[in-house]
């Protein structure tokens, strides 16, 4: 029988959410039809010979987006009228996505000339400027008067003397925007003063460095107070590598949590326990200051918050899962089938585990290094996370040695992606984390740590534990090399034909949108190939020949063809 839940109270933004992309099955409909009006509307008569694509992005968004709003295509997506008076938007900012080659123009609600709070909507347009989807959030705040009852300072003096934090108004400037009051489940008119500085604070806990306000326009009173940074604190403590790391935490009282909640990382201690017999008491305890962050745990948190940097910066992915997640890491994990050192001193191994990083130790006379002290074994473990969200790459045979060897890849760029010269870089991964100081494998010249380079020596093994999965770390070394070929690439005036950047994307893309669970070194070859041709379209003809020919050398050259 079913079980009743209770409810559970939610809470409302108070706007009204709406989509429509040419890409979805839904859409198809509301697509059609908008082409067909714009056919004989005089907003798309840009003049004899004038098209959407040589207009600017915001004058041909603004276009589609008030088509869209008048249209009856779109019932549900209408600017919001209040007391007669109907809203309108305001432009707010347009950017160029290069990870897509789309334009975004973004606009904000504002009703009798002020600004909805928290309302967006967000215009993508193709290369061509044609429309390829709207994405909103509007509000319609009934029954509020436009007209504030106290002054822009006096809303600076209810700030002042807010009675739990003493905040730095010299250079407050309130704005009045239409609320919604979360609390109370209704718009109200507001004064907003945004990025107050906050000098002290009542209670006795971290106070947040800015602050914004919110002052009731009608009653003068504070009716919300915003932290930009509610609960976070930079720390800088010293890691397994005897390095300062500066990275940022959770704070209530005295204590500081290893939890970033802007990146959405945390880091556990699992005190030794065994992740393949005790699963369930994954991910461990939550690490505090008081007492001191060990440096095991400084690692981990600094290099997973560097990785999740990483992946929103340059690859443009919002963590592992692509939709924020939080990333997990486990230190201090010993799996005993696996051990060494007697009585589960050690366990030399590392790996992602379908929902977080799990890190084993290994002692170097009485310290304690922990596998997450090296940025590229923890930017390779967090890619097997992308790869398990994304291509989902088999971990056996070619399949499970490209998915190797795309962490690889990863690891080896986030650790040097600091130096822009490859010719700088360290190509060894894992570097000093085995017993005998060697690293595990080395990007540039995979022979020495023990792996093929080419696959005329690539090992046929079966597909057991005993035989490494089909040799999945083994092969791994023949894409690698292929990869580092890529990025070693050189013109002829002695520079390299890709950055980092351009590889890391390059990679990103391939893995991600062309392979598939049983994919090839081929499979990857072409993969690599076919998005070189699309990111690099813009470029002239020459300059893409010179990209693909050099891709097309480096994996010749370990005879993946």
């Amino acid at each position: 029988m079913a079980r009743k839940l209770a409810k559970k109270k939610t809470y409302s933004n108070g706007l009204q959410g709406f989509s429509v992309h040419t890409n979805a099955l839904g859409s198809k409909a509301t697509i059609s039809s908008l082409l067909k009006e714009r056919a004989s509307s005089p907003r798309f008569a840009f003049g004899k010979g004038v098209t959407a694509e040589a207009l600017d992005p915001e004058t041909i968004a603004r276009a589609y987006l008030q088509q869209t709003l008048a249209s009856k295509a779109a019932p549900s997506f209408t600017a919001p009228v209040v007391a007669k008076v109907e809203s309108e938007f305001k432009t707010i900012g347009t950017e160029a996505i290069p990870l897509t080659g789309t334009t975004t123009v973004k606009f904000r609600q504002t009703l009798n000339k002020i600004p909805v709070y928290g309302a967006l909507v967000t215009v993508e347009l193709d290369e061509k400027n044609q429309l390829l989807g709207i994405n909103s959030s509007i509000g319609t705040p009934k029954g509020v008067s436009p007209i504030a009852r106290i002054s822009a300072a006096e809303a600076v003096t209810a700030v002042s003397s807010h009675p739990e934090y003493k905040a730095d108004v010299t250079n407050a400037v309130p704005r009045l925007n239409y609320f919604y009051d979360v609390a109370k489940s209704k718009w109200t008119l507001a004064f907003i003063v945004e990025d107050v500085p906050v000098a002290k604070r009542k209670a006795h806990s971290r106070i947040p460095v800015l602050m914004d306000y919110v002052v009731d326009a009608g009653s003068g009173k504070v009716i919300a107070t915003i932290p930009r940074t509610p609960t976070m604190a930079i720390v800088t403590a010293v890691d397994c590598l005897e390095a300062n790391r500066t990275f940022q935490v959770k704070t209530s009282g005295n204590s500081k949590t290893l939890l970033d909640s802007t990146l959405n990382v945390q880091t556990f201690d699992f005190k030794k326990k065994d992740p393949e017999t005790k699963p369930e008491a994954l991910p461990g305890s939550a690490i505090s200051n008081p007492p001191s962050f060990s440096p095991s745990a400084v690692s981990a948190h600094a290099n997973a918050s560097e990785v999740s940097s990483f992946m929103r910066t340059i690859l443009m992915r919002n963590n592992i899962d692509g939709a924020g997640g939080m990333m997990i890491s486990s230190i201090n994990c010993i799996q005993v089938s696996e051990s060494v050192g007697g009585l589960g001193r050690e366990w030399i191994n590392a790996f992602w585990n379908g929902k977080q990083m799990v890190y084993g130790l290994r002692l170097k006379g009485r310290t304690v290094l922990s596998l997450s002290a090296d940025l590229d074994v923890v930017a390779h473990e967090m890619m097997h996370g992308v790869t398990d969200k994304t291509a989902k790459l088999e971990y056996r045979f070619q399949s499970g040695a490209i998915n190797e060897s795309y962490s690889d890849i990863f690891g080896v760029i986030v650790h040097n992606f600091s130096k822009p010269d490859q010719g700088t870089w360290d190509w060894s991964i894992g570097a000093g984390l085995q017993p005998n100081g060697r690293p595990f494998r080395n990007f540039q010249n995979p022979p020495e740590e023990g792996q093929p380079d080419n696959m005329k020596d690539f090992v046929v093994s079966p597909d057991t534990d005993q035989g490494d999965n089909g040799g999945v770390h083994a092969n791994s070394g023949i894409h690698n090399k292929a990869a580092y070929n890529v990025l070693s690439s050189i013109k002829p005036d002695g520079t390299f034909i890709f950055t980092p950047r351009d590889v890391a994307i390059v990679f990103y893309l391939a893995l991600t949108q062309h392979l598939s669970r049983t994919s090839q070194f081929s499979d990857s070859r072409r993969a690599v190939i076919q998005t070189v041709r699309t990111f690099f379209r813009a470029q002239s003809a020459a300059d893409l020949a010179e990209r693909v020919t050099a891709i097309e050398q480096a994996f010749d050259a370990v005879g993946i063809n």
